[in-house]
Parts: C-alpha cells; sequence; structure tokens
C-alpha cells in the first residue's frame, strides 16, 4: 500500500465513524432505530458512545494529515473494534434477528483486522520515510 492509497482509505474510514459518531450524539433514537437496535434503548448511553466513535472518526481524520498519529489511533481503534466485536459476540439475540447479530458481530471484528493492518502499514510505510 502506498502512502496515497493509505491516506484515501484514512478519509473513508474518518468520514464513516465521524458521520457515524456524530449521528448517534445529535440524533440517538435514529441511531438507535436504524442501526444498533440491541436491547432496550438508552439514549444517553448511545450518544456517549457516539461522542467516542466522533472523536475516533476525527482521530483518523487527523492522522492523514498528522502520520505520527496513525500507529496509535489505529491499533486504539483495533483494540475497540475487538472488544466491540465481542460484547456482540454475546449478544447476538439482543439484535432485531440472530442473522443479523451475527453478521454485525463479524463486520465490526473485521474492521477490528482491518484497523490493526492499517497500523501495521502505517508503521511500515513510517519506517521506510514514505509518509509526507
Amino acid at each position: 500500500m502506498t502512502e496515497r492509497s493509505l491516506q484515501v482509505v484514512l478519509a473513508l474510514l474518518g468520514a464513516i465513524n465521524a458521520g457515524l459518531g456524530a449521528l448517534a450524539l445529535i440524533a440517538p433514537d435514529t441511531f438507535f432505530d436504524q442501526i444498533g437496535k440491541y436491547g432496550v434503548e438508552n439514549s444517553h448511553y448511545v450518544g456517549d458512545v457516539g461522542a467516542f466513535v466522533l472523536a475516533f472518526g476525527l482521530a483518523v481524520l487527523l492522522s492523514i494529515r498528522l502520520p505520527s498519529w496513525r500507529v496509535p489511533v489505529l491499533y486504539l481503534g483495533a483494540i475497540w473494534f475487538g472488544f466491540h466485536a465481542l460484547n456482540h459476540a454475546f449478544d447476538t439475540g439482543e439484535a432485531k434477528s440472530e442473522a443479523r447479530g451475527w453478521a454485525d458481530t463479524i463486520y465490526i471484528a473485521a474492521g477490528g483486522v482491518l484497523l490493526a493492518y492499517l497500523a501495521r502499514v502505517s508503521g511500515r510505510l513510517a519506517s521506510e520515510g514514505d509518509t509526507q
């Protein structure tokens, strides 16, 4: 992966996370109904999670211009997605359907693997001096 392609991927990941986080923070009921319908709705906690997701998305976006942020931010994201997937694995029956619960779990786990991969790529590019 080149520096430029990494920047494009970071822009996409950062925008997706910032957008989802903003939605959960600003419109927690909509987020719960449309995306995160697990268990009983608690708008306050959905907003709290939205604040974290928004901050993560913004940190990923900032890392495009601040390459020294990339490895720690991406590994933090990988750890978070890993724990998030584990939490979903225990709560698959709380989703709209069991199939949706497992699909979400797999999707989130794959996101964690992707973030860990991107952290490794970022570290390699930095050590090769290929960051701007």
